[in-house]
């Protein structure tokens, strides 16, 4: 099963990834903007 890393965290999913760091990101950026940071800078590890 695959886990996802970005800014020092692991996810066990995109999903949750994406909900649980939104808020710590929303003040800065716009939704699209956030994932797309996301999709640039996320690691997959199996």
């Amino acid at each position: 099963m695959a886990t996802y890393k970005i800014d020092g965290a692991k996810f066990s999913s995109m999903e949750e990834l994406l909900e649980s760091l939104w808020p710590l990101y929303q003040g800065r950026m716009s939704r699209e903007e956030f994932e797309k940071y996301v999709k640039e800078n996320v690691k997959t590890a199996e």
